[in-house]
C-alpha cells in the first residue's frame, strides 16, 4: 500500500523505525524509555533552532520577534520537563533491566543538551549587544523597566527560559533519585552530586545578579497599615 502524503512528509516509517523492535527489547518499558529520550532530543533541536533565529532578530533590533522566540523556547522546556514524568511510571527494576544494555552512556552526553548549553551564550551576547546599542544595562532595566520596555520584556523572557531549564534539570535529578537512588553513581561513574551541582547552574547569571544589585542596599522601612 503506498504511503500517504502525511506519512511521506513526516517520514513516519523512518521515524517509527528508530526504536528497538519488540524482539530486541530488554524490557517491555524500553520503548517508552527510548521514545522519551528521542523526543527530548527533538525538542532540544527545535529550541536550538529558535536560538539561531532569535539572536539574528535581536541583533537587527526586531525585539518582539526575539521575545517571541524566547517564549517558544520556554514552552519547549516546560514540555521537556513534563514528559520526564512518563519515566517516573517505570519501576526501578524495569530500568535495572534496561540499564544493562546502555553500556556507559550518560545523559550528560546528550548532543541536544550540550548544544543548548553552548547556544545560551549566543543569547546573552546578543542581549548585551542590544543593551549597549540602547544605552541600558540589566541593572537599569531592573530598577526601572520603563527605561526600555522591549528590552525589559526580553530580559524577563530570558529569565523564564533560564528558570524553565533549571526546572528541567531538577526533574531529571528527581527522576534519577527516584529510579536508582541517591547513592548510585551514573554509568560514567559520576556521583549524583554532579547532577545536583549542575542543576544550580544558570544560563544568564548577569540577569539574576541584577536583581541582587537592586536589593543589595535595601533596608526595612516602617510598617504601613
Amino acid at each position: 500500500m503506498p504511503l500517504t502524503e502525511y506519512e511521506r512528509y513526516l517520514r513516519v516509517p523512518e521515524l517509527l523505525g528508530l526504536q528497538k523492535p519488540e524482539e530486541a527489547r530488554t524490557h517491555e518499558d524500553e520503548l517508552l524509555f527510548q521514545t522519551v529520550h528521542q523526543v527530548e532530543e527533538l525538542w532540544m533541536k527545535a529550541a536550538d533552532d529558535e536560538i539561531t533565529r532569535l539572536t539574528v532578530a535581536m541583533d537587527a533590533d526586531k525585539l518582539e520577534a526575539a521575545r517571541a522566540g524566547l517564549h517558544r523556547i520556554f514552552i519547549l522546556e516546560k514540555l521537556m520537563a513534563e514528559q520526564m514524568r512518563l519515566l517516573e511510571t517505570m519501576a526501578p527494576v524495569a530500568y535495572f533491566a534496561i540499564r544493562k544494555g546502555l553500556g556507559h552512556g550518560s545523559g550528560l552526553e546528550s548532543p541536544g543538551f550540550n548544544r543548548l548549553l553552548r547556544s545560551s551564550k549566543k543569547v546573552i551576547d546578543a542581549f548585551d549587544r542590544a543593551c549597549v546599542r540602547h544605552g541600558v544595562t540589566p541593572e537599569v532595566l531592573v530598577k526601572d523597566p520603563a527605561t526600555h520596555r522591549p528590552l525589559w520584556a526580553i530580559s524577563e523572557a530570558m529569565i523564564d527560559v533560564d528558570e524553565a531549564f533549571q526546572h528541567f534539570r531538577y526533574r531529571h535529578l528527581a527522576l534519577v533519585k527516584r529510579i536508582i537512588g541517591a547513592g548510585t553513581p551514573s554509568l560514567k561513574g559520576n556521583p549524583i552530586e554532579l547532577l545536583e551541582n549542575n542543576a544550580k547552574k544558570m544560563f544568564f547569571p548577569t540577569l539574576w545578579r541584577a536583581r541582587e544589585a537592586l536589593f543589595s542596599d535595601f533596608t526595612p522601612g516602617e510598617l504601613k497599615t
